[in-house]
């Protein structure tokens, strides 16, 4: 599932997803992030009302977190991270130009913009798959 995928699948997206957690295993190049999201449709009347879910990226070619900006250094610690996906953007990650030409077709690119850093989250992966949490189990993600 490519970030385009995840956005025409899910009514929000990733328009201000809070990431709880993230886990990344070099030795299986897996991924996960543990989110919670707004599932419903944004006319329904529980629109805002967010529910937990993984997001998990297999065969990984890079997660590459960037630092807070310096003006974000020192904000409150949250629990919580909010970010909004957006498609890879080389002006705003000038190693992507480099690495771009030498991934193979199949890979999709992303970024994901944390607001409470003002800077972004890269990922470049084969498979991305998503699950609510309460659904994992059925949908075969590892928990």
């Amino acid at each position: 599932m490519t970030l385009d995928e995840f956005d025409q699948t899910y009514p929000n997206g990733l328009v201000d997803a809070e990431v709880t957690k993230l886990t990344i295993d070099y030795q299986t190049r897996a991924a996960k992030f543990a989110m919670n999201l707004r599932g419903n449709l944004p006319d329904e009347p529980n629109s805002q009302e967010y529910r937990q879910g993984i997001l998990a990226l297999r065969d990984f070619y890079y997660v590459s977190i960037e630092p807070p900006d310096s003006d974000h250094l020192f904000y409150p610690r949250q629990q919580k991270i909010v970010v909004s996906g957006h498609p890879e953007d080389p002006s705003q990650f000038t190693l992507f130009e480099s690495v771009k030409p030498v991934l193979p077709a199949s890979a999709f690119c992303c970024r994901l913009y944390v607001h409470d850093w003002n800077s972004f989250i890269h990922v470049a992966a084969e498979q991305g798959q998503f699950a609510w949490t309460d659904e994992k189990e059925r949908s075969g993600l590892p928990g």
